[in-house]
């Protein structure tokens, strides 16, 4: 499982990165810190479904 969420968590880093690469520079930094936030929430909650699961399991 974890490791599917990590890929889907890549893909979703790739897209966001190239989205912003896209935008004018003045809003980057700002746009950047929001899609750097929102990926740190994805990633923290795909840990948290991984060890909820492995204790599921038990």
């Amino acid at each position: 499982y974890s490791e599917f969420a990590y890929e889907r968590y890549n893909k979703v880093e790739a897209s966001a990165m190239r989205a912003v690469s896209e935008i004018p520079s003045s809003n980057n930094l700002r746009l950047q810190n929001l899609v750097e936030s929102q990926l740190e929430i994805t990633k923290t909650e795909s840990c948290l479904n991984a060890l909820s699961a492995k204790f599921a399991l038990k």
